[in-house]
């Protein structure tokens, strides 16, 4: 019987379930490569391009009609600096090896044994003749030799002995004159010929025999060497390809012609070299300057895609930077022209001075200044390597510039400007005279210098000022030169808020003064704080009435509205003061912090009026401000600043530790509405904030004394300050207390002029 298993029932039910399919998420797609703008790609080559023709002008040059041994009409100077062979030289060296070279000679074999032979047939010839006495015809016969009849009758009426006698000299004679170098292709011969008959070895023989002997000799001597041509001239062409060209440098503002002067082959070596004779352009070398050009744009490119994404996404500001980069090197080359300068290293330096340092300033306040060290170093290496490979045009230039950039980079204030000035010119006064100290300058010399350097870095600090003078507005840059413009009390803006809006106005400067010590404390922009603080309730101006500050004990208009159109009335300021910032050209980080100085803050006052305090979520919305929150320290700042400073004015005892506490509780506020969210300040900046804040409140609000008066007055003032008290409210309890006002809105002033029936924190 077999038995069937049967599974629990949880277990079957699992079992025949079926199972979850399982749910198939979308394939992921690759991120799209990154893709390169096409106004930015536009930018970078019309950069390159312009650059790069700025940097090839110099290498157009102009025709000059010289002819060999022609009278030079007018002066030619170099536009360049060039290198070139000069070939008169070179074609005087080269000739004056190959004439060094001495003629190259084979030698003759078997010379010396054919002559032996000779010498050795003629005597045995003499001494064993074909007939009964020697025949001269058979002596020339048998040796090749044209001896005399004279000679072999000498020789043949001598004794044996003396005959081979005569034959051992003369085998010595000939070997020993043939030891010499008998060339045929001179009178060596000839000479040696003549010379035997005085030789030494025909002292061994009688007097008698001495002549015929030299005359077999003479007759048997020939050439030892013969001259090889090829040899010659092979080592006459080795000769002259060891010597080098003779190379000459000619540098840049040099003169190469003189009026009147004869032209040589020399002068037409360095027109040409220079271009002047053909106006042929180097291809080579635009093609390399294009190159490098092109290297340093792209590098410069991905430099600030990496490192300064906001530049980089910026193409304004890009385009700012290609500008003053094109200007600095067409400020170079301009300059050389419209002064008259020559093109020559000391003057490019100052100019360098002028014009790169200028620019580097530029970029080093508007917009940042390791870019700016990164563009002028850049500048100043190729623009030295190319104008002619100047050495002192790069050192002064690359040096100038750093001053220039460390002394604008923290540019706070006017002062400052008079600073920069004196770091750019002492820096440009010490590198003229370390430079003219290693050129081994005379002493009128490095002072001359010394003076243009101090020449040259005033004109580039000004050149500075009018170049942020002229871009920082079409560009949109804020920066504390013009922050400092703002904030003089003199602006017919701020003259025209004051006069129009004077409690608004006196409160703006008390949120300045707030805003600016928790910047510096903070380490945010103080100075940006502080002008936004004058300007952010600009809005105000349109209706002065609605706010309390500006009411000078008039009736409260919004006594007279409802709650909903008192918030759209505050709503509004902020749009109305963005309205005029940019009507009167505020720049755009100000108008920023404007914008962002209430965030989306509740208008508490009128809400819990609306609502009867009782909250309603459907109203909030419309008594909030539109916002956008802060986000920067600067609008966080003036947010917290200008909520503390208009509800102070309420704060009645103002003790340390009442000010502590209400400070504490305002910015909590702020953070708990959210209002910080979106700002990059930590819990340590609030923290920092608050102390601040609490030390200036606490020396803002400080007691004084209260000066006798007389009795009369005093009794009058009192009876008008009874008046002004709010009525008394009773409690079960039957103590009695005045009825404590409300927490303003920063918006409204320092709290409505009328009771409020909210408790205390609760406008």
């Amino acid at each position: 019987m077999k038995m069937r298993w049967r599974l629990p029932f949880e277990l079957q039910i699992r079992s025949t379930s079926p199972r979850p399919r399982r749910r198939t998420e979308p394939r992921r797609k690759a991120p799209p490569a990154p893709r390169v703008a096409p106004v930015r790609l536009l930018l970078a080559l019309g950069t390159t391009a312009i650059l790069a023709l700025l940097l090839c002008i110099h290498l157009l040059p102009n025709r000059v009609s010289v002819a060999l041994g022609s009278i030079a009409k007018q002066e030619v100077t170099a536009p360049r600096t060039a290198r070139y062979e000069d070939t008169e030289a070179t074609r005087r060296l080269r000739d004056e090896a190959m004439n060094s070279v001495e003629k190259r000679y084979q030698l003759i074999p078997d010379a010396l044994q054919n002559i032996q032979e000779s010498v050795k047939t003629v005597f045995e010839a003499i001494e064993n003749p074909i007939r009964d006495t020697p025949d001269v015809n058979d002596i020339r016969r048998q040796s090749g030799l044209s001896v005399t009849t004279a000679t072999v009758e000498a020789l043949k009426t001598q004794p044996k002995a003396l005959q081979e006698k005569a034959q051992e000299v003369a085998g010595r004679l000939v070997t020993r004159t043939m030891e010499g170098s008998l060339r045929d292709d001179t009178n060596d011969l000839l000479i040696a010929r003549r010379s035997l008959v005085a030789d030494p070895i025909l002292l061994d023989l009688p007097e008698n025999l001495r002549a015929p002997v030299a005359a077999i000799c003479s007759e048997a001597l020939t050439n030892n060497k013969h001259y090889d041509a090829r040899a010659t001239q092979q080592a006459r062409d080795e000769a002259e390809s060891s010597v080098q060209r003779q190379m000459r440098r000619i540098a840049a503002g040099e003169q190469v012609l003189r009026p009147g002067e004869r032209v040589t082959q020399a002068h037409l070596d360095a027109l040409t070299a220079l271009g002047l004779r053909n106006a042929s352009l180097d291809t080579t070398a635009v093609l390399v300057i294009v190159l490098m050009v092109g290297l340093i744009v792209g590098f410069v490119t991905i430099y600030l895609r990496l490192f300064h994404p906001d530049l980089y996404n910026d193409t304004p500001r890009l385009f700012l930077l290609s500008i003053l980069a094109i200007v600095s090197v067409m400020g170079i080359k301009l300059g050389s022209s419209l002064l008259g300068l020559p093109f020559t290293g000391i003057n490019l330096s100052y100019l360098g001075m002028m014009c790169v340092a200028s620019a580097g300033m530029v970029i080093g306040l508007l917009l940042s200044p390791s870019v700016a060290t990164l563009i002028v170093a850049l500048l100043a290496v190729t623009s030295g390597v190319v104008l002619n490979n100047e050495l002192r045009f790069t050192l002064f230039t690359l040096g100038s510039s750093l001053a220039g950039i460390v002394s604008v980079a923290s540019m706070r204030n006017r002062s400052d400007v008079f600073r920069a000035g004196l770091a750019v010119c002492g820096a440009n006064a010490i590198l003229s005279l370390l430079v003219s100290q290693i050129e081994h300058d005379l002493p009128r010399e490095m002072l001359a210098g010394a003076l243009m350097g101090i020449g040259s870095g005033l004109v580039a600090l000004a050149l500075f000022y009018l170049g942020v003078w002229c871009l920082e507005r079409p560009f949109g840059i804020t920066t504390h030169l013009r922050l400092l413009e703002l904030s003089d009390p003199a602006t017919p803006i701020l003259q025209d808020f004051r006069l129009a809006v004077p409690g608004t106005y006196a409160h703006s400067l008390m949120v300045g003064n707030l805003a600016h010590v928790a910047a510096e404390a903070i380490g945010a922009d103080a100075m940006l704080v502080r002008v936004a603080a004058y300007y952010h309730d600009l809005g105000k101006m349109n209706r002065p009435e609605f706010f309390i500050e500006n009411q000078a004990n008039a009736e409260n208009v919004h006594d007279s509205i409802s709650p909903s159109l008192s918030a759209l009335v505050l709503v509004n300021h902020v749009k109305d003061g963005l309205e005029i910032a940019e009507r009167v050209g505020l720049p755009p980080k100000v108008r920023e912090v404007i914008s962002q100085h209430h965030g989306t803050t509740l208008m508490k006052y009128f809400y819990h009026q609306a609502t009867g305090g009782v909250p309603d979520p459907t109203l909030e919305s419309q008594f909030r401000y539109p916002g956008p929150k802060p986000q920067s320290k600067e609008a966080a700042i003036l947010m917290l600043a200008d909520g503390v400073e208009a509800a102070s004015r309420v704060l009645s005892k103002p003790t340390p530790q009442r000010v502590n506490e209400f400070v504490a509780r305002m910015i909590e506020d702020k953070r708990v509405d959210g209002q910080l969210d979106e700002c990059p300040l930590t819990l340590r900046d609030l923290k920092m904030i608050q102390e601040v804040f609490t030390r200036t409140l606490c020396a803002t609000l400080h007691a004084r004394i209260e000066y006798p008066k007389d009795p009369k007055t005093a009794r009058e003032h009192k009876e008008q300050r009874e008046q002004k008290e709010p009525k008394e409210s009773h409690d079960p309890s039957g103590d009695s207390r005045p009825e404590p006002a409300p927490e303003p809105d920063p918006a409204v002033g320092a709290g409505r002029r009328r009771r409020a029936k909210t408790p205390l924190g609760m406008p």
